[in-house]
């Protein structure tokens, strides 16, 4: 028998939990986001994803959590947000080695398919160094330097595949040089190596070298920049140095699992876009020689496919391997 009652009841219902779910949908996020930063706690880039993650908490009304999950060159963070549930609950701290090192190596993820274009954040350029006690106090003296050494000369990178090596390769390359790459596991033993004379120069972040050159340690050739470094100003750019198109960078930014909500993903990279604009914020990443390059999903998604082809040349031309 046809009952008026229960089928307003039902409709009431329905519309209830329609407007629940709705309700929810806007409410995102509605609990903590985490971010994987696939590299060890207190390195720059777990710095910078703190300093920005902190503003972009401040703006989602809730917490942005750093979850660390180091080791193989980032790989393993990178696997981990890969397989992570696509809810916007659960983003990464993506870095350039990740379209680096699948030129090199098989790598368990794409970075094409498995993720999508959050924000880009970050960028660093780089500097090669020399022991302040050499005598290289150029590109030149350099060049000079290589070619009075019987075996060549040596250099040092924070890891094989790095941003670093390859910058370090190029250059090596385009001077004609014999050169020889000695890898490390991470900046640190890089700087004792060149302390040491082991090796006659590095290639580094800005980040990493700026205290080091404060102390007098440090001597710096070259920034790969467009334009000097506010940290460093007197010290030239590869381009006023006769280098053409020579940049490179240690960038990062932030991707979701494919199959994030849209809705998320759009009011994640509000949050993100908003924490960078912050001058507090753009002050801190200043004093470690990181600058905001703001990036939208679609800026970032031409970035990321651009950086990958570049440095996919650079190891073509190069020739080199992961072993190196």
């Amino acid at each position: 028998m046809f009952n008026p009652r229960l089928l307003m009841a039902g409709a009431a219902a329905i519309a209830f939990a329609l407007a629940g779910g709705a309700k929810a949908a806007e409410a995102f996020p509605s609990a903590p986001v985490k971010v994987i930063v696939p590299y060890g706690a207190g390195g720059t880039g777990d710095v910078v994803a703190r300093i920005v993650g902190e503003k972009a908490g401040a703006e989602l009304g809730q917490a942005v959590v750093i979850d660390n999950r180091s080791g193989g060159n980032g790989i393993i963070g990178a696997q981990f947000a890969a397989k992570s549930k696509a809810d916007g609950y659960t983003l990464m701290f993506m870095a350039t080695g990740h379209v680096i090192l699948p030129n090199l190596q098989q790598v368990p993820y794409d970075w094409i398919k498995d993720f999508t274009p959050v924000f880009g954040i970050t960028t660093t350029p780089l500097v090669f160094a020399v022991r302040a006690k050499s005598n290289i106090r150029s590109i030149a003296d350099l060049v000079a330097t290589a070619k009075a050494m019987p075996g060549g000369l040596n250099y040092a990178s924070g890891g094989a595949g790095s941003v670093s090596h390859l910058a370090a390769a190029r250059l090596v390359r385009e001077l004609k040089l014999n050169g020889t790459h000695v890898p490390f596991r991470g900046f640190s033993p890089a700087v004792q190596a060149l302390l040491g004379d082991q090796v006659q120069f590095i290639c580094a972040t800005v980040a990493d070298v700026v205290e080091l050159t404060k102390s007098g340690n440090f001597r710096l050739l070259g920034v790969t920049a467009e334009q000097r470094s506010p940290l460093l100003p007197d010290v030239p750019t590869m381009k006023e140095q006769g280098f053409v198109d020579f940049y490179a960078a240690s960038w990062n930014a932030i991707v979701a699992p494919t199959g994030t909500p849209a809705e998320a993903v759009q009011r994640l990279n509000a949050a993100f876009a908003k924490a960078t604009a912050d001058a507090g914020v753009q002050e801190r990443l200043a004093k470690l020689g990181v600058s905001v390059a703001a990036k939208n999903r679609a800026e970032l998604d031409k970035f990321l496919k651009d950086e990958a082809a570049r440095w996919h040349k650079v190891i073509k031309d190069n020739a080199i391997k992961l072993e190196n």
